[in-house]
């Protein structure tokens, strides 16, 4: 079901709500209630269908059952949280069961509210308003507070930047604000949510200032002649630390043959993570991504293989044009600042970057570098 929202509440009409359950009385019902508040409104009867509106629409809110025939909610949760597109949507489970278990134990499997049957009118629309409210709080840059940044140091960063940074900025100003009437669960969730955007904000200018070091030849840093254990480590770190952040080891199989190599372990480390993190960032879980590494000659040839949504010759064009001009990265906000370093990298230990992708099909990114045995 969808229709047309009220023009009463302008703000609203902006964010599409998901309503997923079998009783088709009920989620109707919600619907129409939501709608005269603004809301745009998606109905289905199953988690199928559900997940089809989903991809389709990508709303803003999903709210689900979680007992319903075949897919129940927790399955339909886990598939969005998996999906790339999809993974950072709100969510709220709701069930008529006394026996289904407290709020806690759903938080813990990644949703973000919960509502017992039967929920009062009230409850529904605070439970999505506060959701709506968190999205945007997290997932929409201020531009006030990118002014006032900008102006305060006087700062060419990139775009990258401030993305994470606002969502941390307005998560704490969400916690003092409403400090004592949050909810332990809720406070853990905004703790966690600061955590993991600080983490991001960490690795971002870790990236831009390592590529601004490789700019300057006269700052790049010393390489030395690694043993080939050495290598192995290094871009097994790497990977590791990218498999793990995305929670996705059980995806990964690698296969990496021994081979020297002058270089610094921390660059090469960062080559791989960043090649890894952008395998399992654009494709979903429970898909393979490989990583191999093999001589060839003398080149150790390093490949990272996943299972995506692939891109156009258009799109690889472009993200090359893009890694390959002078351009202050400040210029091309969200484009590519991984494989751009990646790039500059390879470079840097006397190799080079390619990448072969087709649309739907999933990317493998090749690197090459030269061999030099002790």
């Amino acid at each position: 079901m969808s229709t047309t929202p009220s023009t009463s509440n302008q703000a609203a009409s902006l964010k599409t709500i998901l309503i997923v359950d079998d009783d088709v009385q009920l989620s109707t019902t919600m619907a129409l209630g939501l709608e005269t508040y603004g809301y745009r409104t998606l109905c289905a009867a199953d988690a199928i269908e559900g997940w089809k509106l989903a991809r389709a629409h990508l709303p803003d809110l999903i709210i689900s059952d979680i007992d319903m025939p075949g897919k129940d909610g927790r399955r339909l949760l886990n598939e969005m949280r998996e999906d790339p597109e999809l993974s950072n949507r709100q969510f709220v489970l709701m069930t008529g069961k006394k026996d289904a278990g407290n709020t806690r134990a759903f938080m813990n499997i990644g949703v973000d509210d919960f509502l017992r049957k039967p929920f009062a009118w009230s409850a529904l629309l605070a439970c999505v308003n506060a959701r709506l409210r968190r999205a945007e709080i997290s997932d929409r840059v201020d531009d006030r507070v990118i002014e006032r940044l900008r102006e305060n140091l006087n700062s060419t960063l990139p775009y990258e930047f401030f993305t994470p940074l606002a969502g941390i900025i307005g998560l704490t100003e969400l916690l003092e604000e409403e400090w004592e009437t949050r909810t332990k669960d809720e406070i853990r969730k905004d703790l966690s949510d600061i955590r993991r955007a600080s983490r991001k904000l960490h690795r971002t200018l870790r990236n831009y200032l390592l590529i601004l070091e490789l700019e300057n030849p006269e700052s790049a840093r010393t390489m030395r002649l690694l043993a080939p254990a050495a290598v192995v480590e290094a871009l097994a770190a790497g990977i590791s630390t990218a498999a793990e952040r995305h929670k996705r080891t059980a995806d990964l199989t690698i296969d990496l043959t021994p081979a020297g190599l002058r270089a610094d372990p921390a660059c090469l480390s960062t080559l791989a993570e960043e090649l890894a993190d952008n395998a399992f960032s654009f494709s979903c879980r429970e898909t393979p991504v490989e990583v191999r590494a093999w001589l060839d000659g003398a080149w150790l040839r390093f490949s990272v293989t996943d299972a995506g949504r692939g891109m156009t010759p258009l799109q690889i064009e472009k993200l090359s044009a893009f890694q390959q001009s002078n351009r202050k990265l400040s210029e091309e906000p969200g484009l590519g600042l991984g494989l751009t370093l990646v790039r500059k990298l390879a470079r840097h230990l006397g190799g080079e970057l390619n990448l072969e992708s087709k649309a739907g099909a999933g990317t493998t990114s090749h690197v090459s570098l030269p061999v030099e045995n002790a």
